[in-house]
């Protein structure tokens, strides 16, 4: 009988549709570039109360890659008040998707997202003002773009405010010994890996922005502030975590020094910058610069965040060890699934001392062994008591209990290395640098949190199907009880669920071209992984900065 109901199960599994799913269709459009119909894709599917700030989110950046900046403004400020709206969230709406699946609870965004919703609005505050005309209203779009770049600080400094900074993390490393026992002991409770290690908790590529806005508005010290704030941060610890190259810190600190010598600090402070944070090879690009030049700013946002699967878990009891084992639903060997069970070792597997021993008890060596394929949530002899007088025990050893979490598959990032051609006799001696991978940046933070994902998913299905049992122990006709059992398992099986939702217009990671100029008229293209992209005759004036925001979406 269990046997017919995994197969009958599994059958309308594959027929149910996810998030994954429904967003393909737009989400191929956009990889194609092709962002009005990706719009018009996406309108359809994320019409629903629950996905609204997706909504502002995604067609906000599909209006911004139209070059529609002022309706994409009007879509991002309504993301921005749904964003900011934290923790008061509707108990009804709550209790819905603890009974049905969470994406029908509310989306609420990452600290990532909300960051990056002023990022693009700042983006089209610049854009608005170089279109504009009017010096009065030049003036008020540049101050708005202004306004973007404090709200990003504001935000980050809150994200900085909850989690542990960089110095935090590398102070850890050198803590006393007995300070690294008790964090190892702690760490028996949360899976045994240090999350913190994963989580976002600034963002030294926004910093660096902000450094460019305040440069591009004339406020040198205040952008030298932000250049060194973002130099900090990629050298203190933000690079490595995001598989960055040690020279991003150079770039700003190159800009920061650039800032000094705009805002009257002496040659021999300069000069002591110079020597002690700058390369030879970035020492010769500083040379580049000189007082009256133009400066053209490529800034490359490549791709696209990578979407969210799904993973399936099958759920068991094992009394013996008073406690709760799930381990992944093995379909084959595609790629997808042997990406699946990867992460799952990766992340929940059972590799901390409390687990291996209760792994031994319940199956000897080899129940030890294969501990590295199940995690095993302990109870304990007193909850596994409650357990049994709810007769919990009985529902997980007469059914299959499927717990399904969110996931990434495996990615990479392109890796060509951009060239920009400023006309056909010219070309930029500075090469594009890669100076943030949001990709990797959804990754940890998908990481960081997959404990809670897990406990949230066995309790939210551990409560679907105990009411299922209930209902079905309580008719007393054993043959309709069956029946609505196994109608009920089913049912229950195949319509669980993980929230696989998140903000997928956002580019994959940001390149950073920068070259000084002579004053004058160019033709810029930028040419990367044999695509060729087109600023058009564009005027460069005498100590301003053009900013090209350009959208790669392949």
């Amino acid at each position: 009988m269990r046997s017919l109901l995994l197969w009958i199960s599994v059958s309308v599994l594959s027929g149910c549709a996810t998030y994954q799913q429904d967003i393909e269709a737009g989400l191929s459009l956009a990889k194609a570039g092709e962002w009005k119909e990706a719009e018009g894709k996406l309108e359809e599917v994320l019409d629903s109360k629950q996905d609204k700030l997706l909504y502002y989110m995604e067609i906000g950046a599909l209006a911004q890659n139209q070059g529609d900046y002022a309706r994409s403004n009007t879509l991002l400020e309504q993301a921005e008040k749904l964003s900011d709206t934290f923790f008061p969230e509707n108990f009804s709406n709550r209790s819905w998707a603890l009974l049905s699946n969470p994406r029908q609870s509310d989306y609420r965004g990452s600290g990532l997202e909300r960051v990056y919703i002023s990022y693009l609005k700042s983006m089209n505050y610049l854009a608005l003002a170089k279109q504009e005309k009017d010096t009065i209203k030049k003036r008020q779009l540049s101050d708005a773009a202004l306004v973007e770049v404090r709200r990003i600080d504001i935000k980050l400094n809150e994200i900085r405010a909850q989690n542990p900074s960089y110095q935090d993390l590398n102070a850890r490393e050198n803590q006393a010994f007995y300070k690294d026992a008790l964090s190892w002991l702690g760490d028996f409770y949360t899976g045994g890996r240090d999350t913190d290690k994963f989580l976002y908790r600034d963002d030294a590529w926004a910093r660096y922005m902000e450094g460019l806005q305040y440069e591009i508005d004339g406020e040198y010290d205040d952008a030298r502030i932000s250049y060194q704030k973002a130099a900090n941060l990629y050298q203190d610890g933000y690079a490595k975590q995001y598989a960055l190259s040690a020279t991003t810190s150079e770039r700003a600190w190159l800009d920061a020094i650039r800032m000094m010598q705009k805002g009257g600090f002496s040659q021999s402070e300069i000069d002591a910058q110079i020597q002690a944070k700058l390369s030879p090879a970035m020492q010769d690009i500083l040379k580049q610069y000189h007082p009256d030049d133009a400066e053209l700013v490529v800034l490359e946002h490549q791709g696209f965040i990578p979407d969210k699967s799904e993973m399936s878990l099958l759920l068991y009891a094992d009394p013996r060890a008073y406690s709760l084992v799930l381990e992944p639903l093995h379909g084959g060997g595609t790629i997808e699934e042997n990406d699946a069970f990867r992460w799952f070792t990766m992340v929940y597997a059972d590799i901390n001392p409390l687990n291996l021993i209760a792994n031994y008890k319940a199956g000897g060596a080899w129940g030890t062994f294969s501990g590295i394929f199940t995690k095993r949530v302990i109870l304990g002899r007193p909850v596994w008591q409650q357990l049994q007088s709810m007769d919990v025990d009985k529902l997980l050893t007469e059914q299959t209990i499927r717990v399904t979490v969110p996931y990434y598959r495996r990615f990479t990032l392109d890796q060509q290395q951009p060239t920009l051609h400023i006309s056909d006799t010219i070309t930029s001696s500075n090469q594009g640098m890669r100076m943030s991978s949001l990709a990797d940046i959804a990754f940890q933070e998908q990481l960081a949190q997959a404990q809670r994902d897990i406990y949230e998913g066995l309790i939210r299905e551990l409560l679907r199907s105990w009411l299922a049992y209930q209902v079905t122990s309580n008719v007393k006709d054993d043959s309709a009880s069956l029946i609505l059992n196994l109608i009920g398992q089913v049912a229950v099986f195949a319509s669980s669920a993980a929230d696989t939702r998140n903000w997928l217009m956002l580019p994959a990671q940001i390149r950073l071209t920068r070259e000084p100029l002579a004053a004058g008229s160019y033709t810029p293209e930028y040419r990367v992984n044999r695509h060729t992209f087109s600023l058009g005759k564009t005027q460069l004036d005498a100590k301003k900065i053009t900013l090209w925001n350009l959208r790669n979406p392949y």
